[in-house]
């Protein structure tokens, strides 16, 4: 087995320490996460985390990054691969479920943005990282549904935010009923799941 480069070493420890701050600030959010923690969860000392980022802030940005990198990869494959729009529809229901089962994402971004509310180039990296997100899955779905894309205006971003914010929804996280896929096919127009509530 050949040795790492030094640039491979520092790209593997980086990678370790995005994953995971990506579970802490996920499972504890944002102001429970600290340099410290992240350090010791990856397994390194406090000061290889700095030598990779700057700050907390800085390793945030690169977990949400991540988080949204990966999730949409997974998604937007599954969505491509789509035979049907019944399908599609399913696929988008059970990603919402999902994600509202996922952790606190939903309320560790907007913990970021109340603490960051004075930087406002952090608050614009944040924005910029959802918004790719947003246009990405809206762009995958205007061609596959007119009627939507006619209703969104062909806004890809409209689109997006909207089935983010139904997958996302805090308040959703914490019920058993309506569940974000049920919101889900109803706003995209197929007749909701039947629950129990």
């Amino acid at each position: 087995m050949s040795r790492l480069t030094r640039s491979q070493s520092q790209e593997q420890t980086r990678q370790r320490l995005i994953d995971a701050a990506r579970e802490l600030f996920r499972r504890d959010g944002f102001a429970a996460t600290s340099i410290d923690r992240i350090a010791e969860a990856a397994g390194y000392s406090k000061g290889a985390v700095y030598s990779n980022f700057a700050c907390k802030e800085e390793i945030f940005l690169a977990a949400l990054q991540a988080e949204g990198a990966q999730s949409m990869a997974k998604l937007l494959e599954a969505l491509h691969a789509a035979p049907d729009t019944a399908t599609l529809i399913d696929l988008l229901a059970d990603w919402a479920d999902a994600r509202a089962g996922s952790g606190n994402w939903a309320l560790t971004i907007m913990e970021y943005a109340r603490q960051a509310e004075n930087n406002a180039e952090a608050l614009c990296q944040q924005e910029k990282i959802l918004r790719a997100c947003w246009q990405q899955l809206g762009a995958c779905l205007l061609p596959r549904l007119p009627d939507l894309a006619r209703r969104a205006g062909h806004d890809a971003q409209m689109v997006g935010a909207l089935l983010f914010e139904l997958a996302h929804a805090p308040a959703l996280a914490h019920v058993d009923s309506p569940r974000p896929g049920a919101l889900v096919r109803l706003v995209l127009g197929a007749a909701p799941a039947a629950e129990q509530g």
